[in-house]
């Protein structure tokens, strides 16, 4: 299960707060938003919506998997707190199409008020451009 948690905390990684889409800097900045905005109200639709076909995480886990996770845990846990500090995002200098982020992740879960469990992250992930939308290709953490 810590496995599990580990992974939803990764996944929220960050809140990066974007101000609009109007030049790929922001529309990255706005997808890890929708991606935490996601998880936070527990929409394992919309949360994949922002995860690329070919994602990758930490131990090998799939898109699939992730879905498999976000279930698990959406049910296990009625209210899902996301705390991220200390962000940063850019884009490739490389690869018009990749942007890179990092940030410190608090995740915490509970059935009601007071969280059962808590836990931060240092953690690292690559976007990649499909279509118009950024969607999360890679995430690891600490």
């Amino acid at each position: 299960m810590k496995h599990l948690k580990s992974a939803l905390a990764a996944l929220a990684l960050v809140s990066l707060a974007g101000c609009g889409q109007s030049d790929p800097q922001n529309a990255l900045e706005q997808a890890a938003q929708d991606l935490q905005d996601a998880i936070a109200a527990r929409q394992t639709g919309a949360a994949m919506e922002r995860i690329h076909a070919e994602f990758q995480g930490a131990n090998g886990m799939d898109r699939q998997q992730t879905r498999h996770m976000m279930t698990g845990m959406f049910l296990r846990y009625q209210n899902i707190g996301l705390l991220v500090v200390g962000r940063e995002c850019q884009l490739d200098k490389g690869f018009y199409d990749r942007g890179h982020c990092s940030a410190r992740v608090g995740v915490s879960g509970a059935q009601g008020l007071i969280p059962e469990r808590a836990e931060l992250y240092q953690v690292q992930t690559t976007w990649q451009l499909a279509g118009k939308a950024w969607q999360l290709r890679d995430i690891r953490w600490e």
